[in-house]
C-alpha cells in the first residue's frame, strides 16, 4: 500500500493513495513525517518565510533520514508578483535571499546541488473571457495558458481568432499530428486546445477568481546549473540526475519565477518546450523534469474533464 500523510497545521491524517481514504497505519518514517510536519508548520504562500521553511525542513530530513537523493521547490519568488504583493521590479532583494536558503541547505547537508529555474514571470495583459461562448471551453485553474474547447460553434471559433490574447487555436488531430504521445492523453484530450498569448489567460466558470498582476513568461529555453554533463531538453534533467545519484548524495532544487535573465548563477540553458507548447510552474513542467517524459506522454491534457473523468471510483 501507497500512504500518503496530509497536514495542515490544525490536523493530521494518513491516506491509502490508491482509493484516497483514511487508513491507520504506522511505520518509522511515517512517525518522522508527522513529528516534521508538527515541528515545521508552513508560514502561508505569501506571509514569508517560505524558503526558509523548505530550507529548515530539508535539513531536518536529511538529520533524520540521510537520502541518497532529495527534491525540493522553493516558490517564494513566484506567489507575491502573481498576486500583487510585491511588484516585478523589486524582486531583487527575494532573489538573493532566495538562493541564500539553497546555500545554506548545502552547507548544512553536504548535497551536491543541480538548481534549475522553472521560467521568468512577465506582467499580465490580459485576459479572454471563455464564459460566452456556445461550446464547452474548459479553463480551470489559477493561471490558464492552455483552454481546452468542445463542440464549437463557427461563431466561437471566430470570436476565438479574432481576440488579441489568443495565439493559436489547434484541432486535437493537428496537436496529434505535431507533438505525438499517448493515446491516453488523446483519448481525453477536447476537440481543440486554444493557446494564449505570453501575458495573456482564459478565464471560465472554474478559473481562480483571485485577481492576477503577473504570470509565468513563454520561455523557450530554462536555466539549469550543477550537472556533470550537458543535456539538450528539460526532459533529460532526470536522467542527468540519477547518473549523479550513482556516485553521491544530490539535491534536485526547483527555484519558481526565476528564468534565463535572472538566474544568479552560472547555468546552461536547456530547451523548455515540445513544438508550440511552451511549459510554465506547474504539474506537466514538474513531471516533464521529474520523469523525462513530455507532457502529452500523461492523460492529463490541457482542457481535461475533470468531472467526466474523476469519479469517486478513480484510483
Amino acid at each position: 500500500m501507497d500512504l500518503g500523510l496530509i497536514d495542515v497545521v490544525e490536523w493530521q491524517t494518513t491516506v491509502d493513495l490508491r482509493t484516497g481514504r483514511a487508513v491507520e497505519a504506522e511505520h518509522p518514517l511515517l512517525d518522522l513525517g508527522r513529528r516534521l510536519a508538527r515541528e515545521h508548520p508552513y508560514p502561508g504562500d505569501l506571509a514569508g518565510g517560505g524558503d526558509r521553511w523548505v530550507t529548515d525542513v530539508a535539513i531536518a530530513v536529511d538529520r533524520a533520514y540521510r537520502p541518497g537523493l532529495m527534491c525540493l521547490d522553493y516558490a517564494g519568488l513566484y506567489f507575491p508578483p502573481m498576486f500583487g504583493r510585491r511588484p516585478l521590479d523589486e524582486q531583487g532583494a527575494s532573489l538573493g535571499a532566495t538562493f541564500r536558503e539553497i546555500d545554506r541547505l548545502v552547507a548544512e547537508t553536504g548535497f551536491q546541488p543541480v538548481i534549475v529555474g522553472l521560467g521568468e514571470l512577465t506582467p499580465c495583459c490580459g485576459q479572454i473571457d471563455t464564459s460566452q461562448l456556445d461550446g464547452m471551453p474548459v479553463a480551470g485553474g489559477m493561471s490558464v495558458r492552455y483552454c481546452g474547447l468542445n463542440r464549437p460553434s463557427a461563431r466561437d471559433l471566430s470570436w476565438l481568432a479574432a481576440q488579441p490574447g489568443v495565439e493559436r487555436i489547434l484541432p486535437i488531430g493537428e496537436v496529434r499530428r505535431e507533438l505525438g504521445g499517448c493515446g491516453a492523453f488523446y483519448d481525453a484530450a477536447p476537440e481543440y486546445i486554444v493557446a494564449a498569448r505570453e501575458g495573456w489567460i482564459f478565464r471560465g466558470v472554474n478559473t481562480g477568481t483571485r485577481k492576477i498582476h503577473a504570470l509565468p513568461a513563454h520561455d523557450a529555453t530554462i536555466p539549469v546549473h550543477g550537472l556533470q554533463r550537458p543535456v539538450g531538453s528539460l526532459t533529460e534533467i532526470a536522467a542527468g540526475v540519477l547518473e549523479m545519484a550513482q556516485e553521491r548524495r544530490v539535491a534536485l532544487i526547483l527555484v519558481e519565477a526565476v528564468g534565463c535573465a535572472t538566474f544568479p548563477l552560472h547555468f546552461a540553458p536547456v530547451d523548455n518546450t515540445r513544438g508550440w507548447y511552451h511549459y510554465a510552474v506547474g504539474d506537466a513542467q514538474y513531471l516533464a523534469i521529474s520523469t523525462g517524459r513530455h507532457f502529452v506522454e500523461f492523460p492529463y491534457p490541457p482542457g481535461y474533464r475533470y468531472e467526466l473523468y474523476d469519479d469517486e471510483v478513480k484510483p
